[in-house]
């Protein structure tokens, strides 16, 4: 850079400042010309004039002054520009006696600095509390002696505001290196166009991270990372240019302790000039402004996603701005309450937009940017120009103000939500509530509002007639009305009034005992309503007596109970499916038998033997296409692997029309019966059909069951004018009668009767009965919309004005159709089931006599050849060889056998067909008996027999003795030789869930019986085979018996609905649960 006086070159640049230095006449001052101004002097009247920081210099003894344009501002308007070049003393006046000391304690070479000084400084007219940051630094002359004093100042006075600069202070000679040294701020200065260090102040290398020993190195040795981020660059374009370069909020990043870290920073890069006017080097001055940027980013972020949340609100949300209210921005939901379009809306003022708002809103808003109070509108009506035309809208809505750091209100943010629908709704609600309160009045229903907090109640007349049987008009609190509630129902009322309380709604049934001791059933339903913070404050409902309804559903529930009894007591495996075969239902026994739920082709094609599968497919396909019976004999696979025979026969139910609407049918186990002969084989078929049949018959009496208890909840009610007009129409008549309100409104309610009551006459006779006796009722067919007819019993209740006159009728319908259809068929049900009972019974006798029967001819032969071979043993034994006696001996063993194996096998078939008469029996009593039985096979092998734990059971005592008396035989006789036998017995009472056994029913309890040996074992695979008959695990040398004794006790378990399992395990023992429901 070139000047045109090179004495004056250190004036040269400096802004405002250094045009007022070089334009004044300075040999008026104390300092005098230029030219003669100390070297150092020269160079610090440079380095300040060139520095972004304020800056100023204190020359001589009178402390003569100069400074830069950064610190212009501090003098203010009332010391700017006399300050410069007179004395601090005359300038700073009114607080020489507290800088005065400094200054002269630096003239003696000691510098002095101190962070958030403050004085009271009159730099505006007036005076005001001032805060900086400053450092007083000597500056020597070339003698050594302090010629002056450099002031660096940065002003702190907004305390709310991070540092935003800090004065950076560039040193080119030796002789000031104290003084960027002790500057607060980071310093460096490099020289030659390789920027080689030459001071760096303890801020900057700390800046740096890289330590202190770093004077006399490079900057790009110190710093390789800010190869790639223009600051090199920065330097030689100053180099170069003698362009002092600065930047603020710049990214710079530094290696600290090995890790690359973000900074920010506003720095300077300033030329320093040799006393030739040449650039020597580079004064970089900085200000770490990391934690400033942070927190702007932070805000900047916030701000973003507040007005993500904005756009993104449910409600309507616009920002306003200005005493013109212009919209700074509005949400999707806003632009689409008032109709309008984003690029046609936001930027614009309010009124602009929405012209017809104006004379609602504009007070409103004027107020709250004046005064700076919200406004919330509650249903305020605002004509709206939207869709075309201007209406009347509701909305509530708030104004809330917005606020600037100083308090300044600079806008309003709304929101707003329509309520028109609601304002509507409510209106229309009030313009009907005398009509639906004449309707309730009419009607059977009894009405009651409850205030919960209070415990006050507010009921109807009819309320009162339905819970107490007092038609007189009487007030009774909510405690007296509590006391008709039957006693063993209170808990119910109470438990779904505490649920209400959760769920908002309130919906049981129970009895109610009126003073002349009769016993009535109530249906109570209900709504809770919340206050403002959700706590409950008040219950609405109806009550309805329900007695008759009850009653006959008592009499369902005891036809269903004898079904579920019965059904319950029948060993086949039921199913059900569609008209396409697919699954409905499959009875519990079918998991319990094959592990598996019949679901559909995949299921039964694991469960019927391969061999079988496709002719059974075939037969059911044909059923299926015909609708003949199907019929026919499978294996099916158990739960332990092995396949049973079984005989399955299924029917179609037909519906009115005579179409198949379901199958249903049953496979019985045949599998023994096949095995012992064809006779009984025969027998158990034949029977399998008839229970096939049974059950069919059972399985369409719980169809009716379920078609009756199904009834209809709901009435329809409606309002007719005087004329029969139909002016009302609830939900409950368009679900019975099929019209919706526009199509029946202003219509007669003739429409519901068939042509031929209409020619009687009905309709009308009925309303002049309802005119005559105040209430008409009636049971027919009436027709819905699609012409079906039901079966209904209707009211007809004439409604009166307070002068008596009949002003219309409350008719109210219940559709009756389900019910008449099930006590129809209900009664056909009934003969059917009793006349199958019977044909059951007598087929069960003719069982027992075929037992008894061929027990007796088999039994005879056997005893004849008992007796003649033990004759012959006795009488001709010394006659006989060896080899003979030995045969005639395994004679007499086998026809023992047999003998034996005849009489398991009636006991077997007597345990089936013999008649069940359950007793209530301490199972301790049972457990004596059997240990009297066996006495002598006890002492015999000095076995114990345990029972710590025992209960009382409803139970067929004859068959449970049979039972413990087979099970402790086995253990006796399966028992280990080498260890002494203990046999347990206990028995408890507990519910199904407590038993951990997945096929019992949870909230069932059962008799829970377990016998527990430590005999020689099984394994566990055979746990289910050895309940079959002639099922063995041992030879019949090594142990006697027949294979039939556990298959008699399976079958007695069969006989109580119960369940029996197996546990073993070779050489440690076994276990048998047996579970018995308790009642």
């Amino acid at each position: 850079m070139s000047h045109k006086n090179r004495e004056h070159y250190f004036i040269a640049d400096g802004g405002e400042m250094g045009e007022l230095m070089r334009s004044k006449d300075w040999s008026k001052t104390s300092l005098g010309n230029p030219e003669l101004w100390p070297q150092s002097l020269r160079t610090m009247a440079s380095v300040i004039l060139s520095n972004p920081f304020g800056m100023y210099i204190a020359w001589g003894n009178d402390f003569t002054q100069i400074y830069n344009d950064a610190f212009r501002p501090i003098l203010g308007a009332t010391k700017h520009p006399d300050a410069l070049g007179i004395s601090s003393k005359e300038t700073f006046s009114e607080i020489w006696d507290t800088i005065g000391p400094m200054f002269n304690d630096v003239m003696k070479g000691n510098a002095v600095s101190s962070p958030d000084f403050m004085v009271v400084l009159n730099r505006n007219g007036y005076d005001e509390e001032c805060y900086f940051d400053f450092s007083y630094s000597p500056i020597k002359k070339e003698d050594g002696e302090v010629g002056g004093i450099l002031v660096t100042v940065i002003e702190t006075t907004e305390k709310n505001e991070k540092l935003l600069a800090q004065s950076k202070v560039r040193e080119s000679e030796q002789k000031i290196r104290q003084l960027v040294e002790n500057a607060p701020f980071p310093i460096g200065v490099y020289t030659g166009k390789e920027k080689r260090i030459e001071l760096a102040n303890q801020a900057i290398m700390d800046v740096w991270g890289k330590g202190n020993d770093v004077v006399g190195k490079l900057y790009t040795e110190i710093l390789p990372e800010l190869d790639n981020q223009s600051v090199f660059e920065q330097v030689n374009h100053v180099f170069e240019t003698g362009e002092a370069f600065h930047n603020k909020n710049a990214r710079i990043d530094i290696k600290m302790n090995g890790i690359l870290e973000s900074f920010y920073f506003n720095y300077s890069f300033t030329p320093l000039y040799d006393i030739n006017g040449k650039i020597y080097g580079v004064m970089n001055t900085a200000a770490d402004i990391t934690d400033l940027h942070l927190a702007t980013k932070k805000i900047e972020e916030a701000d973003k996603r507040f007005r993500n949340t904005v756009k993104q609100a449910p409600v309507g949300i616009t920002i306003l701005r200005g005493s013109d209210f212009m919209v700074e921005m509005a949400n999707d939901a806003y632009l689409k309450i008032i109709d309008r379009e984003e690029n046609t809306f936001v930027g614009k003022p309010l009124f602009d937009s929405l012209p017809e708002v104006k004379e609602s809103v504009n007070k409103l808003l004027n107020d709250v940017l004046t005064t700076g109070i919200p406004f919330h509108g509650n249903e305020v009506p605002i004509p709206l120009n939207r869709y075309g035309k201007l209406d009347i809208s509701y909305f509530d809505f708030l104004y809330n103000p917005l606020k600037e750091e100083n308090g300044e209100i600079s806008g309003i943010i709304v929101t707003v939500t329509e309520v028109s629908e609601k304002v509507e709704a409510r209106k229309k609600i009030e313009l009907n509530e005398e009509r639906l309160k004449i309707i309730v009045e009419a009607s059977e229903l009894g009405t009651w509002e409850l205030n919960v907090k209070e415990k006050q109640v507010h009921y109807s007349q009819r309320y009162l007639e339905i819970v107490t049987g007092n038609k007189e008009n009487i007030n009774l609190t909510h405690e007296q009305i509590l006391t008709y509630v039957h006693p063993d129902d209170l808990e119910i009322r109470n438990l779904a009034y505490n649920e209400a309380l959760h769920t908002g709604v309130i919906n049981y049934e129970l009895r109610v005992i009126w003073k002349d001791n009769s016993i009535h059933w109530v249906e109570a339903k209900g709504k809770v309503f919340f206050d403002a913070n959700k706590n409950p404050e008040k219950l609405l409902g109806t009550v309805r007596d329900i007695t008759d309804e009850k009653n006959h559903q008592q009499e369902l529930e005891k036809s269903e109970k004898r079904f579920r009894s019965l059904a319950e007591s029948i060993p086949q495996l039921i199913w059900e499916t569609d008209e396409k075969g697919n699954s409905l239902f499959a009875s519990g026994k079918w998991f319990e038998y094959t592990g598996i739920y019949p679901k559909g082709e995949e299921e039964w094609r694991s469960m019927i033997h391969p061999d079988d599968y496709e002719e059974n497919a075939r037969i059911w396909s044909n059923s299926l296409a015909t609708g003949e019976i199907y019929r026919c004999d499978v294996r099916i696979k158990r739960n332990d692997g092995v396949y049973r025979w079984h005989a399955v026969i299924g029917e179609p139910i037909l519906n009115e029309e005579n179409k198949i609407i379901k199958w249903v049918g049953a496979f019985t186990d045949i599998h023994t019966e096949k095995a012992f002969t064809n006779e009984l084989e025969q027998q158990v078929t034949a029977r399998t059909k008839e229970l096939s049949l049974m059950n069919e018959s059972l399985q369409k009496s719980e169809e009716r069951y379920h078609l009756m208890v199904e009834e209809v909840q709901d009435y329809a009610i409606l309002y007719l004018n005087h004329e029969g007009i139909v002016e009302n129409w609830n939900q409950g008549a368009q679900k019975i009668k099929g019209y919706k309100a526009e199509e029946i409104i202003g219509k007669s309610f003739s429409e519901f009767y068939t042509e031929s009551d209409r020619k009687n006459n009905l309709p009308q006779t009925l309303l002049n009965l309802a005119i005559e006796k105040g209430k008409a009722s009636h049971e027919g067919w009436r027709v819905r919309k699609d012409r079906t007819l039901f079966w209904a019993n209707v009211t007809i209740t004439a409604v009166h004005n307070k002068k008596n006159q009949v002003i219309g009728f409350s008719k109210m319908t219940h559709d009756l159709t389900e019910k008449k259809t099930a006590d129809d068929k209900l009664k056909l049900n009934a003969l059917e089931l009793e006349q199958k009972n019977k044909e059951l019974e007598k087929m069960n006798q003719e069982l027992q006599s075929f037992a008894y029967i061929s027990s007796h001819d088999l039994q005879e032969p056997l005893r004849k050849i008992q007796t003649f071979a033990t004759q012959i043993m006795e009488k001709e034994s010394e006659n006989l060889s060896d080899y003979g006696k030995d045969k005639f001996k395994r004679m007499q063993n086998a026809a023992q056998r047999m003998q034996t194996l005849i009489n398991d096998l009636l006991s077997y078939s007597r345990t089936n067909v013999q008649e069940r008469i359950f007793e209530k029996t301490n199972i301790s009593k049972i457990i004596n008996e059997v240990k009297e039985d066996l006495k002598e096979e006890i002492e015999q092998k000095n076995a114990k027999i345990e029972s710590l734990k025992n209960c009382e059971a409803k139970i067929i005592p004859f068959q449970f003795r049979q039972l413990l008396y087979n099970l402790v035989s086995n253990s006796l006789k399966f028992s280990n030789p080498e260890n002494p036998i203990v046999i347990k017995i206990n028995s408890e009472i507990a519910k199904g869930s407590a038993l951990n056994n997945e096929i019992l029913e949870a909230e069932m309890k059962y008799c829970h019986i377990r016998i527990e040996d430590n005999g020689i074992g099984f394994e566990q695979q055979y746990s289910s085979k050895i309940f079959e008959v002639f099922q063995r695990l041992h030879g019949k040398l090594e142990y006697t018996g027949t294979g039939i004794g556990l298959a008699i006790v399976k079958k007695i378990v069969d006989n109580h609905n119960g369940i029996i399992t197996a546990k073993g395990e070779l050489n440690k023992g076994a276990i048998f649960d047996i579970y018995i429901p308790a009642n």
